[in-house]
């Protein structure tokens, strides 16, 4: 098939696919789960027939792929974590699909460890058009649909950019999906951001939470003029909560977040009254489990524990994100049958402070440190204003001396000859209870009020 019948293909498969998919967080609920439980026992064979680690895991269980039936029977599988698929990733990896047909994602390791997650096409053009759902939301406030202007601020080959050239390489996207779009990169001074945010007055300010946070806090302190959007919206990690208190009650603009990893692509979406986040049970299946293994209960906190039921090129099922989130004592009055998680325990500490004000965030670094040869994992350690850290976990082929001065020289290059930067080698870096490590570690961020 020609290149321009393949993206013709695409663009009227997702063109319909978008249909209605704005109706279908109000559908009945038990026909949404009935939709998820088709795909549960779909992706189970596909597992069995193609993917080593679950052909294996089912064999020495005594179990096949009609054992699992439900979005309740993956509790049987064994339970995986980011950890394995970082040092295994072709156990995961579908022999239905050669590399050349996929995507591979390559995560930044806001965790410490970057991983690659492929995925075949038909998911990454599902996860568009299930987009329409965020986009309903958004209209409420952005007053329409498409063609409004949305600023993102992100980083060079962040798992977005790589998504958005996969899409304009693949497809055509119908004009009555898009929006006009300004990338801001995330490195640039925030003085700079700030004037092409006023330049480009967008309606729709999109980037990582902690980033943003920082961004318009200091903005507000400075005294600047700022263009306040008719919406900010957040992903990848968390806002803390008295920045958001500044946007919302000070600058007038409500803040709305999105729940996603590169593991799954749609996992969650704030709607208008902003008290939680829908899940999208037809493309995942959730289970929210208490420190010994117990499902936890309304009003209780417990661990994420996701099966992706849309990509099959990588297949993820049972498998531990390692984010801690509390269920709702109620549902949503907002009309969608949708479950909801009330809050996520995401991660609002991953910048690093600047003498001037300003800050850096983390992935800027980590995404460069990866591609050291021999590097592992790493982690930032803030000791003061001018001091930073790196922990870093090598292979043990690694050349210790070139990664040292490699990393150094990256994190001077980022934060400015005036940063005194050290990096040692480490065995490991300790995970917080909720199994994910943290990126950046400071001793000098300040107190918010």
């Amino acid at each position: 098939m020609s290149g321009s019948l393949v993206r013709a293909y695409w663009s009227a498969s997702t063109f319909l696919k978008a249909r209605g998919e704005d109706r279908l967080p109000y559908r009945p609920l038990g026909e949404i789960l009935a939709r998820q439980a088709r795909r549960v026992q779909a992706m189970a064979a596909h597992a069995w027939a193609t993917v080593p680690h679950y052909r294996d895991a089912m064999t020495e269980l005594g179990l096949r792929p009609a054992d699992l039936r439900s979005a309740d029977d993956l509790a049987a599988l064994p339970l995986i974590a980011g950890r394995e698929l970082a040092g295994s990733p072709q156990r995961f990896y579908s022999s239905g699909y050669e590399e050349a047909t996929t995507l591979t994602l390559h995560s930044s390791g806001t965790n410490g460890r970057a991983k690659a997650v492929r995925y075949d096409r038909a998911a990454l053009f599902e996860a568009l058009a299930h987009g329409q759902r965020q986009r309903a939301v958004l209209a409420h406030f952005t007053g329409r649909r498409t063609a409004y202007r949305e600023m993102s601020v992100i980083r060079a080959g962040s798992v977005a950019t790589q998504m958005r050239r996969f899409y304009e390489t693949h497809a055509w996207v119908p004009r009555s999906m898009d929006v006009q779009r300004c990338v801001l990169p995330l490195e640039l001074p925030f003085e700079e951001m700030l004037r092409r945010i006023n330049e480009f007055r967008p309606d729709l300010l999109a980037g990582y939470g902690s980033h943003l946070g920082a961004l318009l806090r200091w903005a507000w302190e400075q005294g600047r003029d700022l263009h306040r959007p008719r919406v900010i919206w957040y992903g990848a990690d968390a806002m803390p909560s008295a920045d958001r208190d500044l946007i919302e009650n000070r600058l007038r603009v409500p803040v709305l977040s999105t729940y996603q990893a590169d593991e799954a692509l749609r996992i969650g979406f704030q709607c208008e009254r902003r008290e939680g986040f829908h899940l999208s049970l037809d493309d995942v299946a959730v289970r929210v489990l208490k420190p010994d293994g117990s499902p936890a209960g309304p009003g209780e906190q417990g661990e994420i524990v996701i099966s992706n039921l849309s990509n099959r090129a990588t297949v993820l099922l049972n498998y531990r994100l390692g984010d801690l989130v509390t269920l709702p004592t109620a549902p949503c009055a907002c009309g969608r049958t949708l479950p909801t998680i009330e809050r996520i325990a995401g991660r609002a500490d991953d910048l690093v402070l600047l003498p001037d004000g300003q800050s850096r965030h983390s992935l800027l670094f980590l995404a460069p440190m990866h591609a050291v040869p021999g590097v592992v994992q790493v982690q930032l350690v803030q000791e003061t204003l001018n001091a930073l850290s790196v922990r870093v976990v090598c292979d043990p082929s690694g050349d210790w001396p070139s990664i040292k001065g490699s990393v150094e020289q990256l994190a001077r290059r980022l934060l400015g000859e005036g940063m005194t930067v050290s990096a040692s080698r480490v065995a490991g870096i300790l995970r917080e209870p909720g199994g994910k490590t943290r990126a950046v570690i400071s001793h000098c961020r300040p107190a918010r009020v």
